[in-house]
């Protein structure tokens, strides 16, 4: 499972330390990290506005002229679903960052143990959130697929391919009825026979989509607009 992970935080020193806990404690895990780092409210609103850009938010509190709980205010107006944790050298705001809706409050110099506890935490909220599975036959057993390990999903004649990140498996199967299992804003079709998972693709041009394992797919030229567009959407 991919988590994305946006820190505001003014202090240069402050962000790159909080970066750097987070990316050792990611080292450590089965989770793909994406990271991404703002210095400030202004930064934040004008690259990351769109609800659902992250899973977890770190928040400084204290923005230079700005202040983290407003921007949290605002963060939470239009996404309920982003967990934010707080970053501050002081403890006069707790209770109000708590009824905006923040999941753990750090308070700096922040503690690489406090720091994996929260981490964990929502983690864990996260993967039960997407506990979606594909269920299917195969060679005589009934299986189910997280949807965060599938690639693609391909036509090979009457059956159908499934590349996951440690196996391929093949069955007799429609694409229609695998289709709809998944979960649509995730899988997109390149072509008439191969759906992939955005979450696995690098690039994409007019022709070629390019995957993490090096799979290379061809676009077909119907396809193009809507794996373009999909893709633009899941990851901005």
């Amino acid at each position: 499972m991919t988590v994305r992970i946006g820190i505001v935080e003014d202090e240069a020193a402050q962000q790159a330390y909080v970066r750097n806990l987070i990316e050792k404690w990611f080292a450590g895990t089965d989770y793909r990290l994406q990271l991404v780092t703002c210095s400030g409210t202004e930064e934040y609103l004008f690259k990351y506005e769109k609800p659902g850009a992250f899973d977890i938010m770190f928040l400084d509190i204290m923005l230079g002229a700005s202040n983290g709980l407003e921007l949290a205010k605002k963060i939470r107006s239009t996404d309920r679903e982003v967990q934010i944790i707080f970053l501050t050298g002081v403890k006069d705001y707790v209770f109000e960052g708590y009824e905006i809706g923040a999941v753990r409050y750090l308070l700096k110099p922040v503690e690489a143990g406090e720091l994996g506890r929260a981490l964990s935490h929502c983690c864990q909220r996260l993967s039960e959130k997407s506990g979606e599975y594909l269920a299917f036959r195969y060679l005589g057993e009934s299986l189910r697929i997280a949807f965060s390990d599938i690639l693609l999903i391909r036509v090979r004649g009457h059956y159908l391919q499934m590349l996951t990140r440690d196996k391929v498996y093949e069955w007799k199967g429609s694409m229609n009825g695998v289709r709809e299992s998944l979960d649509e804003k995730r899988f997109v079709f390149a072509n008439r026979s191969e759906l992939v998972n955005l979450e696995y693709v690098t690039r994409i041009t007019r022709q070629e989509c390019f995957l993490e394992n090096g799979e290379t797919l061809e676009i077909s030229r119907g396809a193009y607009k809507g794996l373009n567009e999909s893709f633009m959407e899941y990851y901005l």
